[in-house]
């Protein structure tokens, strides 16, 4: 049986520390840590916000950075993110990828697959605009480029 989570475009306020947890202090970074530190140099850190609605993820110095969050749908908590750009006319770019540890390769959850799941949402969603057809990772060490048409 699969996981079952909720995707969202915001984190609610009280969970500030979860999502913080999983974007800065993440035990699974260290595995990419190299790609993290090629992505921040060539596009900025990513910093929490809040939008008035909720908490977001935003690259300062990028002016279209979307977030999309696989949340617990019982306890609200993200479990995972995805922060992502349209690069072009034709393609969407992942500039960061978080995991809560548990659903990490080699985590007790891995087998849940929610690192799939989320790229599976941001392929859905990066179909319904006009024009893009590739999605594309930026942490060389998984890079993945799927169609999104």
């Amino acid at each position: 049986m699969g996981l079952s989570v909720a995707f969202a475009s915001r984190v609610p306020r009280e969970k500030r520390h979860a999502l913080e947890q999983l974007l800065f202090f993440n035990g699974c970074q260290e595995r990419f840590a190299r790609d993290i530190e090629d992505v921040i140099d060539r596009f900025g850190s990513p910093e929490i916000y809040d939008d008035g609605e909720g908490l977001r993820v935003r690259v300062a110095a990028l002016p279209d950075v979307q977030s999309l969050f696989a949340i617990d749908p019982v306890t609200g908590r993200p479990l995972g993110l995805a922060v992502y750009m349209r690069a072009d006319l034709e393609h969407v770019t992942v500039l960061h990828l978080g995991l809560v540890e548990d659903y990490c390769s080699g985590g007790p959850q891995e087998g849940l697959k929610l690192l799939l799941q989320l790229m599976r949402e941001v392929r859905r969603t990066s179909r319904r605009i006009k024009g893009v057809r590739r999605l594309e990772v930026l942490y060389r060490t998984q890079r993945l480029r799927a169609s999104a048409c």
